[in-house]
């Protein structure tokens, strides 16, 4: 059996997946403080002989094994969780052959590029909207770092006309975290964008910052296919709108799919990351058969 966490701003996802790739017992906790939430972990997963734990979790992390801090998670905005050494906790706690981590959207980019939209394709990108903003990218079955994982929501956005919000990253301002996430809606009006209507028009300025952002990496990275999950893409009206202004910005500059094809909303209904946990814990073959058994389940659903 392997042990599979997603640790998000809001939530930690935990489950089970059996050598076959089904998921089990899939439970949710709230994200509180490490002394909290942490024993609720090792609790959940005493209870099960694991082979190995893979663990999605909100950055920034420190994947520098030749540093002391290898494994903690460092300068997060969520200051209880600040230089927390989760992986090394984890070990600590939980008798294990093997412990994988990375962040949460490099992950869910590794379970969409197997499983989901990515499937069949050399590359897929993923962007999370939510709590924050992150990305990841994987390029033939390898998940792109350098020096670190990237920081894909901290590239700057040039504010549109008539929004006069500076924006809420302490550290850049108008990035496009600062602009375009859950907290700069709520830094803007005071409430959730749950609470907006559809047609309230922070959607366009948060469609217009994700195209500008979208064109960025498109014309650094050249992915095949981009995702875009998080709880602020919950909203049926924003897909379209970045849409539209991804095709205004792009131009005619690159030969890009119609972006009705090229960016979607992920299709592992918020089980990315978690399928891109398992994915970084089977081997080959067991991946190619889970591929498999994920699209006849697919087919005999339609």
């Amino acid at each position: 059996m392997y042990g599979l966490i997603e640790a998000g701003g809001t939530k930690f996802v935990l489950a089970q997946a059996d050598a076959q790739g089904n998921l089990h017992n899939i439970t949710t906790i709230p994200t509180q403080t490490p002394d909290l939430t942490l024993p609720q972990i090792y609790n959940y997963f005493r209870k099960v002989k694991l082979h190995g734990l893979s663990l999605a979790c909100f950055g920034p992390l420190e994947l520098n094994r030749d540093l002391p801090t290898y494994g903690y998670i460092t300068d997060t905005p969520k200051v209880a969780w600040r230089n927390c050494p989760i992986v090394p906790n984890l070990a600590e706690q939980l008798p294990i052959d093997s412990l994988i981590f990375d962040t949460d959207v490099n992950f869910a980019a590794l379970g969409e590029y197997y499983f989901g939209r990515g499937e069949g394709s050399r590359s897929t990108l993923y962007l999370t909207v939510g709590t924050g903003i992150g990305g990841g990218f994987v390029q033939d079955g390898n998940i792109f770092k350098g020096v670190s994982h990237p920081e894909m929501g901290h590239v700057l956005v040039k504010p549109c006309p008539g929004d006069d919000f500076a924006g809420c990253c302490p550290y850049h301002h108008n990035c496009l975290e600062g602009m375009a996430s859950g907290p700069a809606i709520m830094h803007r009006y005071g409430c959730q964008a749950t609470e907006l209507g559809t047609n309230h028009v922070v959607w366009s300025y948060i469609a217009d910052y994700l195209a500008q952002a979208l064109l960025t990496y498109t014309v650094v990275l050249r992915p095949e296919r981009i995702c875009l999950g998080g709880g602020v893409m919950q909203n049926p009206a924003l897909l379209p709108q970045v849409q539209e202004r991804f095709t205004a910005y792009a131009g005619n500059y690159l030969p890009l799919p119609p972006a009705a094809t090229y960016i979607t909303l992920p299709k592992l209904n918020g089980r990315s990351a978690l399928y891109g946990c398992l994915a970084g814990l089977l081997p080959a073959e067991k991946i190619s058969n889970l591929q498999a058994q994920l699209a006849k389940a697919a087919k005999a659903n339609e």
